[in-house]
This record gives C-alpha cells, sequence and structure tokens, in this order.
C-alpha cells in the first residue's frame, strides 16, 4: 500500500502527470488524511487535476469537502461544475441538496442539470421533490426532464415508495397539513431563516454523530433493516427536543412548528450515509451466518449418512448427490455464528470511527456540553 505522506507530497510535484499519479492514489486509499491537500488540489492545479481531485474526494467522502464542491458549482469551467454536482450526490448533506437545487435551475449548461438532477436522486431526500416536480413541470430538454424523472423514482425507492405517484400523494397529505399551521410564504422565509445559520450544518453532523455513538449496545445479528432503522429513529429522537432547545439559545429565536420539522428531516438524512452502512453490515453478517449454517448442516448430514451406512454395510457409503464444496473444517471450528454475532458491535464501532471527524472543534464540543446531548 502506498505511503500517504509520500503521496501527499507528490501533490506539489512539477509534474501535472505525476501529481494525476498521487491523486488517483489518494482516491484509491480513500484516507481521510488526504482531504485538505486535495482540497488545496482542486483550488489551485490543471482543470484535468482539479477534475480528478473532485472525484477522489467524492470516494473518501468525508463531508470536509462539501463547502469546496459547492463552491465548484460556480466555477467558470462546465467540466468543473460538472464533476462536482456529480460529486455532491455521494454526500448525504441538505447543505449538497440545497446547492444542486440552485444548479438544477441555473446552470447554464444542461449536461450539468441533469447531473444535478441525477445526484438528487442518489442522496434520495424527500426534501428536494417539490423542487424536482416543479421543474418537471417546465419546458426542458428531454435529456433533462428524464433525469428529473429517474431523480424523483430514486427518491421513491429510497423512502419506501412504489412509484413517484404514490410520493408525491405522500408528500401532498404532508404539504396540506404544513399549510394548514404555515402558510407558503412563511414557510420560504422560515426555511431561509434556518439556513442562512452558519453553524447549523456541523451542528447536525455532531448530534446525528453523538446520539448514534453508541448503537452498537442496542443493536443485534437478530436485527433486520426495518428493526435497525426503527431502532435509529427512536435513539436520534430521543434527545431531538434538547436539541431543539440548544439550537434556539444560538441563534437567539424560537422555532416555528415548520422548522422543527425541518430540522428533523435534515437530521434524518444526514443520518442516512451511517444508516446505509449498518445495514449493509447487517445483511453481510447474516449472510455470513447463514453460510456456515449451511456447511454445518452438509457436514452433519454427512456424518449421519456415514454412520448409518456402517451400521447397515459395516463399511462407510456415501450417498449424497451434488454435494457443494464445502470450506476448510478448520474454518468452521474457528468460525461460528455466535462469534460473528458478537463482532457486530465492534463493525458498528469501525463504522462510527469513520465519521469521528463529524465531532467537530473542541469549542463545539463544549458547546453541546452544555445541554448534555449525550449517548450514555
Amino acid at each position: 500500500m502506498a505511503n500517504i505522506n509520500k503521496l501527499i507530497k507528490q501533490l506539489k510535484h512539477d509534474d501535472p502527470s505525476k501529481r494525476e499519479e498521487a491523486i488517483l492514489e489518494l482516491a484509491e486509499l480513500q484516507d481521510q488524511g488526504g482531504v485538505e491537500p486535495l482540497i488545496k488540489v482542486v483550488n489551485q492545479d490543471t482543470r484535468e487535476n482539479r477534475t480528478y481531485a473532485i472525484t477522489a474526494l467524492a470516494e473518501i467522502g468525508d463531508h470536509r469537502a462539501i463547502e469546496t464542491l459547492i463552491f465548484c458549482l460556480m466555477d467558470n469551467d462546465e467540466n468543473i461544475r460538472l464533476a462536482a454536482s456529480r460529486a455532491l450526490g455521494k454526500f448525504i448533506s441538505p447543505q449538497a441538496i440545497s446547492s444542486l437545487l440552485v444548479s438544477l435551475k441555473k446552470d447554464p449548461n444542461i449536461t450539468v442539470k441533469s447531473r444535478a438532477a441525477l445526484s438528487l436522486g442518489a442522496i434520495g431526500s424527500e426534501l428536494a421533490v417539490e423542487d424536482l416536480l416543479q421543474e418537471s413541470k417546465l419546458e426542458h430538454p428531454s435529456s433533462l426532464l428524464y433525469s428529473i424523472d429517474s431523480a424523483l423514482k430514486m427518491i421513491a425507492k429510497n423512502n419506501g415508495y412504489e412509484n413517484i405517484d404514490a410520493l408525491v400523494q405522500s408528500l401532498m397529505v404532508k404539504k396540506t397539513k404544513r399549510d394548514e399551521v404555515t402558510p407558503e410564504l412563511q414557510q420560504i422565509n422560515e426555511r431561509e431563516e434556518l439556513l442562512r445559520f452558519p453553524n447549523l450544518w456541523p451542528y447536525i453532523r455532531k448530534y446525528v454523530f453523538q446520539q448514534l455513538e453508541g448503537i452498537q449496545t442496542v443493536l443485534s445479528i437478530e436485527s433486520n433493516e426495518e428493526t435497525a432503522e426503527r431502532k435509529i429513529t427512536e435513539i436520534l429522537g430521543g434527545k431531538f427536543y434538547k436539541f431543539i432547545d440548544f439550537m434556539e439559545r444560538k441563534m437567539n429565536t424560537k422555532y416555528s412548528e415548520y422548522q422543527t420539522d425541518l430540522l428533523w428531516q435534515m437530521s434524518w438524512d444526514t443520518s442516512k450515509p451511517i444508516r446505509t452502512e449498518i445495514f449493509q453490515m447487517i445483511r453481510d453478517h447474516r449472510s455470513e451466518v447463514a453460510e456456515i449454517d449451511r456447511y454445518r448442516g452438509w457436514l452433519e448430514k454427512i456424518e449421519e449418512e456415514k454412520e448409518a451406512a456402517e451400521t447397515e454395510y459395516g463399511e462407510p457409503i456415501m450417498r449424497i448427490e451434488q454435494k457443494p464444496t464445502p470450506p476448510p473444517r478448520e474454518e468452521l471450528e474457528d468460525v461460528t455464528a455466535a462469534e460473528l454475532a458478537r463482532s457486530i458491535s465492534g463493525d458498528i464501532e469501525s463504522i462510527m470511527k469513520k465519521y469521528s471527524t463529524w465531532k467537530g472543534e473542541e469549542d463545539e464540543e463544549d458547546d453541546f456540553k452544555q445541554f448534555n446531548i449525550e449517548t450514555k
């Protein structure tokens, strides 16, 4: 494996091809130590290397890259804007959603608009649906309308709806209820007020990380995705109103019902990458357990038939057809379903370590201690 410090040093090489080499290797390593150096490349290298660095930042997936990628959406070079719009689709961030919606509506290049729509679909947040629907009714080129339709289908699937119509119907019901309490123009003003707060995104990420940091204590190998999602919802919601109180003090304002709902949706969306990795880990563990059980059952069947044959004929006779190739016996003796179940806690801890930068700086830590949001 390449030395990350050596690769970071290589980013300053006089030869652009050598810098390109380092960028591609950093993308492959996906080490968070490469984030800040790659951000510098995005800001000051050749167009080709800037594009490679944008892709590398997306591969690493660290939230520190979001602000730089958003800035790239305003670049004069449409290739940079295209790369940035594609990269932001890897970040489940309300901040990324807002910026991609601006690109969808205002970028002069149809390809960039289409890519922004598809990235919104990849993020999968309901926050983008209303704007996507509005754009779908305008006179756009067919390629852009197709991308918008694809994005809506992805969001519908991500949120458990059978199709776009079911998604829209559900959102219409929610919107009607919101409009009864808060008129539409007031919603726009309240949303803008919330988004103007400079530390909104760091605090949301910090809250999500802090609440989920100890989640391995409540999930087990028996958890399916539905059970895990319910538990995660309960954990995120457990101290949400304490979080709201804290944010109100920081902004020196009182949140409306609409702003509270919006902040919850932002928190839920922000938790998506963690939820996705946890669900995949659960699926992998269950698959491993099932595979081991299958092989154990196969070996037990062989032993039973051998014993039966010895009893009847005095010597072993194999009568099992189409036998799968089992793993080495020593592997089966070393790995058990129970051991896999116990290891789930360590795996979730590893997932959370990946997002440890969400903790923020020490002064933010002190701010959070003021209202005692903790997992214990």
